[in-house]
């Protein structure tokens, strides 16, 4: 996996007044076992647990979620598809970041000893395929993506 620093920036229009700013972490299980099958099960439309996932985020209405374990794809398709998912129920996350996981990222290394390299357990961090199961954020506020870093 990786981890992830940035500053979100609020600006508050009284100064003496301090507004609540609600942020939730999730590991929401979108991970798949193959490359581009999230983007499927969220193109149809008619998935349960992504259906499930969109009635959890109304209920929390954080201005910020953090969400583990959803996979990358380099065009952050998923993610687009995700939040428009999510504005369908009026939940608005115009602000999106993922950097791609070193899941999946293979070193050529038999790192797990069992006399083959390319195996999940020989990839950087554990993984069927690169970007399976790393890390998002949808935000309400923007994100100063200058200042995020990977630590890959």
């Amino acid at each position: 996996m990786f981890r992830l620093a940035l500053s979100l920036s609020v600006l508050a229009v009284q100064p003496l007044s301090a507004e609540t700013l609600r942020i939730a972490t999730w590991n929401v299980g979108l991970d798949r076992k193959g490359p581009g099958l999230l983007v499927d099960d969220l193109a149809k439309g008619n998935d349960p647990q992504i259906a499930a996932i969109v009635r959890v985020a109304d209920a929390l209405q954080a201005d910020v979620l953090l969400l583990t374990a959803v996979d990358y794809d380099r065009g952050a398709v998923a993610l687009t598809l995700l939040a428009e998912k999510l504005a369908a129920a009026g939940l608005d996350y115009p602000h999106r970041l993922a950097f791609r996981p070193n899941t999946g990222m293979q070193t050529g290394y038999d790192v797990d000893g069992n006399g083959r390299t390319g195996d999940p357990r020989d990839a950087q961090g554990f993984g069927l395929y690169s970007g399976q199961g790393g890390m998002a954020i949808l935000s309400r506020l923007p994100l100063d993506e200058a200042a995020a870093r990977d630590f890959s």
